[in-house]
């Protein structure tokens, strides 16, 4: 199957880029997106947002998304843990199943700082 990933920030350049890498990519039916983080030696430490086609599946620090299945035709999109803007997940975005079920279990999203009543 061909997905294509779209890599932003420090990580795009372990497929080439500089700051931003497209391409399509090849791989096994069944393959996660651990699989597609294995293909390019991305370590999951390194990334902060995974989306797959506009849901959001992950955030900084929760790798969430690791065991998450990818399918033929599907757009990835990966951000580096330094490639992170606040607007990216605070604006509303989709959130899969499993991620809204954890954003509304945890206290992690935040709008103020912890000290604010």
């Amino acid at each position: 199957m061909k997905i294509e990933l779209a890599l932003y920030g420090s990580i795009a350049r372990k497929a080439g880029g500089r700051h931003i890498k497209v391409l399509e990519v090849e791989l096994p039916d069944g393959a996660r997106v651990r699989d597609v983080l294995d293909k390019f030696g991305i370590q999951p430490e390194e990334i902060g947002l995974v989306f797959i086609n506009a849901v959001l599946h992950d955030l900084p620090g929760l790798h969430l998304s690791l065991d998450d299945e990818v399918h033929d035709g599907d757009h990835v999109g990966i951000f580096a843990e330094d490639y992170v803007w606040p607007y990216h997940y605070r604006g509303g975005a989709p959130m899969s199943p499993k991620l809204a079920e954890y954003t509304s279990t945890h206290d992690y999203l935040r709008h103020r700082p912890r000290d604010a009543a």
